[in-house]
């Protein structure tokens, strides 16, 4: 079991040295474009929200 373990945890260790991790400018810019996308997620749910509630409340009267 041990030697599972270990064995386990060695190539977990090669896996890692493989990974090509992103810049300081690639991080910054795919960070950048995440919030961005968020934002305009935001604003479209906000926008649906807003014409549902309204529609509701016309319907309820």
């Amino acid at each position: 079991m041990k030697e599972r373990v270990l064995n386990y945890l060695r190539e977990v260790r090669g896996e890692l040295s493989r990974i090509t991790w992103p810049n300081r400018v690639e991080l910054i810019g795919l960070t950048s474009l995440v919030i961005l996308m968020v934002l305009i997620l935001a604003a479209y749910i906000g926008v649906l929200d807003l014409f549902f509630r309204e529609g509701a409340k016309q319907l309820l009267r």
